[in-house]
């Protein structure tokens, strides 16, 4: 376990998972403009698939809006300010991949720069997806933790303001 792993472990509202077994692979987002599909990469981010399905069922999500939609590049949501300055009130620890890639319909989790979050820890609740085909400077500094499957059309038609209803998991 790194450190900054077992010192976020003391501040996170639930029991660190070892691995993504037991932890669901599937997210549905329903939205004000509609629902998507996204498969959860459990095995290679089992902190933050186990953190979003800790915030879903406890219905943190329902009625939060996107704050953030950079066309061509991102579109960001997860924020209960509604600022892109607020979160849970804990961080997470990263979980870089050199496999997992930032490319179209990606889900990633939001960080605060380099500056002033040298360990690159996660927000701990805000999201985005990726709406470029790729974002390779991205790679390596955020978590990537799942990827829509189905409505992407849903997605690419989010801008600032849009709620997100409910987010249910599945295995």
């Amino acid at each position: 376990m790194t450190t900054s792993t077992a010192q976020a472990e003391d501040k996170l509202p639930f029991p660190i998972p070892k691995d993504g077994k037991g932890l669901p692979h599937k997210a549905v987002i329903k939205t004000s403009k509609g629902t998507f599909e996204a498969e959860l990469y459990a095995d290679e981010t089992p902190v933050t698939v186990r953190n979003f399905q800790f915030l879903a069922e406890r219905g943190f999500y329902e009625n939060l809006t996107f704050h953030r939609h950079d066309p061509g590049f991102v579109v960001q949501g997860g924020d209960p300010k509604g600022s892109g300055l607020g979160g849970p009130g804990y961080t997470l620890p990263p979980e870089h991949s050199d496999t997992l890639k930032h490319l179209r319909g990606v889900l990633g989790m939001a960080r605060l720069p380099d500056q002033v979050n040298p360990e690159r820890k996660s927000n701990g609740s805000q999201f985005y997806v990726v709406l470029a085909e790729k974002t390779p400077h991205l790679d390596g500094l955020y978590t990537v933790f799942g990827k829509v499957t189905l409505g992407m059309d849903v997605v690419d038609a989010l801008t600032v303001g849009d709620k997100i209803l409910s987010v249910k998991v599945s295995e």
